[in-house]
């Protein structure tokens, strides 16, 4: 086993951590559903961070083996894996009979769940990609095309879902949020 392949195996771990975490949460959720209003923001982003982190693992094998592995490279993996493992955390309260209604939850920690999930992305996605291809290479592959138009979509979403505190809203960004998520999945 090469350098590469141990950071990515602990890389991967870490963000296997994050979705087991995630899918605990939604377990307890599902268990609680007869004493806890679930709503709709919770449960679109636990979906959106799920489709997230999966886009993580995906992008992290096609650019990690390109990559040297180097302190900063292996240290903002670490940062972002870890990240995303709070994320998951903190999607659901610890004590579901203290918050009954997971919409109140969701626009409480909303700031920090999309802030975190932002920070993930840029250095999951754009951070790495600098470190690995330089700034130049990593502008014409991400920043052109229809990657373009998808990553301006992805960002100024959550540039809504920070700024914009109308549940309603919210609830179409998520929504279109993942809608984007799935056309990536079965297009690229």
């Amino acid at each position: 086993m090469d350098a590469i392949e141990i950071f990515f195996t602990a890389y991967g771990a870490l963000l296997a951590l994050a979705v087991a975490k995630l899918l605990s949460n939604v377990a307890r959720i599902a268990q609680a559903r007869d004493n806890v209003r679930i709503g709709w923001s919770t449960p679109l982003f636990m979906l959106l961070l799920l489709l997230d982190i999966c886009s993580l693992i995906n992008n992290g094998g096609r650019v990690f083996g390109l990559a040297d592995l180097s302190l900063r490279l292996v240290t903002n993996g670490v940062i972002t894996a870890s990240l995303y493992y709070l994320l998951a955390t903190l999607t659901a309260p610890d004590d579901l009979s203290k918050t009954p209604d997971l919409d109140d939850y969701y626009d409480r920690h909303r700031p920090l769940l999309i802030g975190g999930m932002a920070l993930g992305s840029i250095l999951g996605f754009e951070v790495n990609a600098v470190l690995i291809r330089g700034f130049s290479e990593t502008l014409e592959a991400r920043w052109m095309g229809l990657n373009a138009a998808l990553m301006l979509a992805f960002y100024l979403l959550i540039a809504v879902l920070l700024f914009v505190r109308n549940r309603a809203v919210n609830r179409v960004a998520l929504a279109i949020l993942n809608a984007i998520f799935v056309v990536v999945l079965f297009t690229f």
